[in-house]
């Protein structure tokens, strides 16, 4: 059956007749309500009326239909069984009609069964099965059967098409495979299917995974006039997408200059007026666009996200009231990234207000059209319930996805697992426990939060937390007893790069075994090691084992196999040469994190800050955190605290005291009694009030107070040094060194 058949069957059966015949709710009901198959097949082998709806052709089709739509779709399957338990085989529009419908609810496991079943039961099968068959193994990263699905035509006497081919190459793309990408692009010119324009498109709209690319960016571009308009506002919305990740506001620009400007204008004012450092050439040149792009709701929705990340909801309205103007309805994608929005901007109540739960709050658009919550806008809602409400709020979500009959999934469990690393410092084999106990599928980023949680807790193994713990290694006077820990209680290195970047858990670790799962799972999917992982490795060899030598070969590793770094790879450079005393190789990291389009932030000049506080340089300290000011770079909490430490370590105390409550009002307000309050307590309770989620930039005014406010504990330390002799003459015997 061509496509073409199959969609007019789909659009003919999923039309509700005006009046439905009683038949068909009867084996509604029958099929959902009655558990056991033998009851099922008793009452339609004793029901001459039920019997003749169920044998009709057409009717089987819309009763299969609405039975995979239902709440229960595996009845879906369970009516076939029935229908060949009954004597009557069913013809493989059956199993088209079911797994097209599951295809678009996104019940991959279950479509898989449906295929097999099919295969199982008539030794045939169809192109439009075979496709829905690699778009199942796509979607649950089970690569290796993937790449095997030409084969499979083969083996059924079948020719892939143009479709097939593209839904192998997506494999590659998203498994980080670049080299398999370019075989299988050989492969498809070699069975006479050469790629074409939709095959520029489908590479650059995938591309994003693994970095900016300009060649495939262009090439894609190029593609614009020859494929279909709906491909091409999904390209340039994933292009579009991958610039707003990083800053790249020239060429957000750009690429919003080929959608028709009637409809996104407004957008490149807001973006104007936002107060953000671009990343890119302003004197780069630029080529003119084909043809004009069609916004849709996934364009309006990526600048709801871009400015819901710096903390402005204003604007974030103004992008859904543009969207209205436009004419685009809004979909399940703006509603998840509107909660977003009100989350980070803390008004949690509006968020929970999408859901089309009990309303206290006025939302800019209805969602009753949208039909009931589906587990993608609840693992925003869980995400956001989190970060307000902790675990508590979760077990709530988890009630509501119950109530709604929405099973949670793989990301349900790590979105779970991100929090209580990052929040309750759970763990790894608290984390570990609970992903092998509710996750229905091991994923790569669930292995990244187990690995995380790991070397965190190995750099804490290492170099011990807190003040005090540095500033006694680097004392003259002082001695600290050193952890004495066995080679067995740290991480190691494999001999195989994928799929972890070559990380094993520690001998000794609890955990060893039940990540071991993780680990044979995503090995027998065929996964690459992602840009993540390899940060990871990076991060492991560089800050933990002091191998930089390692941790560059990584590097270029990565470099290798075509995939462009984040800023996370140049950070943890960073860490690893700043921790061995090699600042000019760390700032040269920096610059070149620059030039890659990563302009550096709040994170990499507290690195810097860090390694000249730890080797009591507070001067040293304090000028980088006026280059990052003068830079425009908000300080949040670990910066701030990276600061005082330097005089701590210095053992200016009184001095470290009072930057830290100079610095303080720029992040949050000054407490009362602060006066009060011990060095220890004053920096304890500073340290809780960080937040990963604050606007990353600042206002001018802000910037020139906070400028200020260095300039005057600048003048104070060299006032401090001039009356206590002793610490200028430690300085001076750092400096004959």
């Amino acid at each position: 059956m061509s496509q073409h058949t199959f969609a007019a069957l789909y659009d003919f059966y999923r039309t509700p007749p005006k009046r439905p015949r009683p038949p068909h709710q009867a084996l509604l009901n029958l099929f959902l309500t009655v558990p056991q198959n033998l009851k099922r097949v008793s009452v339609i082998q004793n029901n001459a009326p039920l019997r003749d709806y169920f044998f009709d052709p057409e009717n089987i089709l819309r009763l299969l239909y609405d039975l995979a739509s239902s709440r229960s779709p595996r009845t879906a399957l369970l009516a076939i069984n029935v229908s060949r338990q009954l004597g009557r085989e069913l013809d493989m529009n059956a199993y088209e009609v079911v797994a097209y419908r599951l295809g678009a609810l996104k019940e991959w496991e279950l479509l898989l069964h449906v295929i097999r079943s099919g295969k199982h039961a008539t030794h045939r099968t169809t192109p439009n099965l075979l496709d829905w068959r690699a778009r199942s193994l796509l979607e649950q990263q089970k690569f290796t059967q993937l790449y095997a699905i030409p084969q499979l035509y083969q083996d059924n006497n079948l020719i892939p098409s143009r479709r097939t081919w593209h839904l192998v190459l997506s494999g590659y793309i998203r498994n980080h495979d670049l080299a398999g990408a370019k075989e299988c692009m050989l492969r498809m010119t070699a069975v006479g299917c050469p790629p074409d324009h939709s095959t520029d498109a489908l590479v650059s709209t995938l591309y994003q995974n693994i970095g900016p690319d300009e060649r495939v960016k262009q090439r894609g571009i190029d593609a614009l006039g020859n494929i279909p308009t709906r491909t091409a506002t999904h390209m340039m919305n994933s292009l579009m997408n991958l610039r707003l990740k990083i800053y790249d506001i020239d060429e957000v620009n750009y690429l919003l200059s080929s959608y028709d400007q009637s409809l996104v204008a407004p957008l490149s004012a807001l973006l104007s007026a936002a107060d953000v450092r671009s990343n890119s050439d302003p004197g780069k040149t630029r080529t003119a666009f084909p043809v004009q792009v069609v916004p849709d709701a996934i364009t309006f929705a990526m600048f709801i996200d871009f400015f819901a990340h710096l903390h402005d909801l204003p604007r974030c309205l103004a992008v859904v009231e543009q969207m209205r103007l436009s004419g685009v309805e809004p979909n399940r994608r703006v509603v998840s990234s509107l909660m977003r929005a009100y989350f980070l901007a803390g008004q949690g109540g509006a968020a929970v207000s999408i859901c089309r739960l009990p309303r206290d709050h006025v939302v800019p658009f209805e969602t009753t059209s949208l039909g009931p919550p589906t587990r993608q806008v609840f693992n925003y809602l869980l995400r956001g319930i989190l970060d307000s409400n902790g675990l508590a709020g979760a077990r709530s979500v988890l009630r509501l996805m119950r109530a709604n009959h929405v099973r949670p999934d793989s990301q349900t469990t790590q979105i779970i697992a991100s929090h209580m690393h990052r929040a309750q410092r759970a763990q790894p084999r608290v984390l570990m426990r609970m992903v092998r106990r509710f996750s229905p599928r091991f994923t790569m980023q669930e292995a990244h939060v187990i690995l995380s949680s790991t070397l965190r807790f190995q750099k804490y193994l290492a170099d011990g937390v807190g003040w005090d713990n540095a500033s006694a290694k680097v004392s003259r006077t002082r001695h600290l007893r050193e952890n004495d820990y066995p080679e067995e209680a740290m991480a190691s290195v494999g001999s195989l790069f994928d799929p972890l970047a070559g990380l094993q858990l520690p001998i000794r670790a609890r955990h060893r075994g039940s990540f071991r799962a993780i680990q044979q799972s995503l090995l027998a999917r065929g996964i690459k090691s992602d840009r993540a992982t390899i940060a990871l490795r990076i991060r492991h060899d560089a800050v933990i084992q002091g191998d930089m030598d390692s941790a560059a070969a990584v590097f270029d590793e990565m470099l290798a196999r075509g995939l462009y770094p984040t800023r996370h790879h140049f950070s943890a450079l960073m860490e690893g040469y700043v921790k061995a005393g090699n600042f000019d190789s760390a700032t040269q990291v920096m610059r070149a994190s620059a030039r890659a389009s990563f302009q550096p932030d709040v994170v990499m000049f507290t690195i810097l800050i860090v390694g000249y506080a730890r080797q009591r340089e507070p001067q040293m300290a304090l000028n980088v955190f006026k280059r990052m000011v003068a830079a425009g770079i908000k300080p949040d909490v670990p910066a701030i605290d990276a600061v005082a430490s330097a005089f701590f370590h210095a053992g200016a105390y009184e001095m470290c005291y009072r930057v830290l409550t100079t610095l303080w009002p720029h992040v949050s307000p000054l407490p009362a009694d602060i006066n009060r309050a011990s060095l220890k307590s004053a920096v304890v309770y500073f340290r809780s009030l960080h937040d990963r989620g604050q606007m990353p930039t600042m206002s001018e005014e802000t910037r020139q107070k906070l400028a200020q406010d260095i300039h005057c504990l600048a003048r104070e330390w060299g006032r401090w040094v001039r009356d206590h002799p002793q610490l200028r003459r430690r300085k001076n015997k750092r400096r004959r060194r």
